[in-house]
């Protein structure tokens, strides 16, 4: 059976261009690693993809709705479906001084933001820079070798991957808990920084009213943990054992009877008794 348009589905790919093979993503580490592209900052694991959403290229999400759980498959995307064609007018020539302080600083290849678009320098010469403003991937076929690992069924697995999706958490470390149409969340400390939370708050309650409509509030808990008791726990294990006052005999002491008192006496009475 085909997948709906709405589906979770979690799919493993590679995609490489295909005039040149090279690769431009892959959710494989091991294949990263091989190819040299590895980012150890990533995360090498299944993608979460709604079907029929444009969370991918539009050829792709096509491709997707055609497929079934186990699915494997190498699709082409076109430049029409997949990241457009080149457009001759998005080059312009501009003048190095728009840059400011950082025109020193650019060369061929860089990319640069100007008028707010984002650019690659390909030509620098007489106090002005040619910058491309096509996506670089614009013209291009991108081959997917793919697989749809699995479809999302529970609230539970929803709820986690939909979280994952925008927060970069380990499942070990996300706690969530569902009661009566509320959803709760904790998040650890260890994340009060990243940057953008309020807006991935804000983001991951929209994806969980959308796929779960039983769900009507979602509570975000920051926890806190007391560090006290663990400072407490450090000292008492760090506090030196106490050395025993009692004094240990000498090896070599030679134990001597305590004599006996009544023996004692006796021996005195008679010395002190005249002899007939």
């Amino acid at each position: 059976m085909s997948l709906d348009k709405g589906t979770l589905v979690y799919i493993n790919y590679t995609a490489k261009i295909k005039d040149t093979d090279e690769v431009i993503e892959t959710t494989f580490e091991e294949e990263a690693k091989k190819l040299g592209t590895h980012d150890p900052t990533k995360r090498y694991e299944p993608k979460l993809v709604c079907v029929g959403e444009g969370w991918v290229l539009q050829g792709l999400d096509e491709v997707l709705q055609k497929q079934k759980v186990g699915a494997k498959l190498v699709t082409e995307i076109g430049p029409d479906k997949g990241f457009g064609k080149r457009d001759p007018s998005q080059v312009r020539m501009l003048p190095l001084k728009k840059f400011g302080e950082k025109a020193h600083e650019m060369s061929v290849g860089d990319e640069v933001e100007a008028d707010g678009k984002v650019g690659i320098v390909r030509y620098i010469g007489s106090g002005r820079s040619q910058v491309d403003f096509n996506h670089r991937l614009a013209g291009k076929t991108i081959v997917y070798d793919l697989k749809v690992v699995k479809k999302l069924e529970g609230p539970d697995e929803k709820i986690t991957a939909l979280i994952r999706r925008r927060l970069p958490i380990s499942e070990e470390k996300l706690k969530t808990e569902i009661a009566k149409g509320i959803l709760n969340v904790w998040i650890p400390e260890d994340y009060f920084l990243t940057e953008g939370l309020q807006i991935i708050k804000k983001a991951v309650s929209t994806d969980v009213f959308k796929f779960l409509p039983n769900i009507s509030k979602v509570i975000f808990t920051e926890e806190h943990l007391s560090s006290i008791k663990t400072e407490k726990t450090k000292q008492i294990s760090k506090k030196p054992k106490r050395k025993s006052t009692t004094a240990s005999k000498p090896k070599n002491e030679v134990k001597t009877k305590a004599k006996n008192p009544t023996k004692a006496k006796s021996k005195r009475a008679k010395a002190s008794k005249p002899s007939p």
